[in-house]
């Protein structure tokens, strides 16, 4: 079971790296939403796309490692507390989950932003007439 764990401590700081790299992305992405450079927006959302295929394919690996292990359903909070040969996981854990709550901090950040910015949009569109029943032509028929 040891190398199962080990192999699981591999992927888990292979996460940390990803997810170090997101987090790294995403308050770069704050600065181009603040500016509000569309073309620079979508060449960092191109950037981040690898990374969170990887990602996802990191979490597969380890879900297919918990299945082999008989674990799969528990978490690994729970397997680091449950087994002790797990222990070893317990500073990988402690990093990512200190990593990922930085990086859940710095989206909500960025989607209060482009929210905020959209509503100055749709403010700007409804008083030009844009949005609405004030359309004149329209291929929607009224009730």
């Amino acid at each position: 079971m040891k190398k199962f764990f080990e192999k699981i401590s591999v992927l888990l700081d292979e996460q940390h790296r990803i997810h170090s790299k997101l987090l790294e992305l995403e308050n770069q992405k704050t600065g181009i939403l603040l500016k509000g450079d569309i073309t620079a927006l979508d060449e960092l959302v191109t950037m981040q796309q690898p990374y969170i295929m990887s990602s996802a394919n990191n979490e597969k690996k380890r879900e297919k490692l918990q299945r082999e292990m008989g674990l799969d359903g528990l978490s690994l909070r729970q397997i680091i507390d449950d087994y002790p040969e797990a222990r070893s996981l317990e500073k990988c854990f402690l990093e990512l989950s200190a990593i990922l709550k930085s990086l859940k901090k710095a989206c909500a950040k960025n989607r209060e932003i482009l929210n905020a910015k959209v509503d100055v949009i749709n403010c700007i569109l409804s008083k030009a007439g844009a949005l609405g029943d004030n359309v004149t032509y329209s291929n929607l028929k009224k009730a």
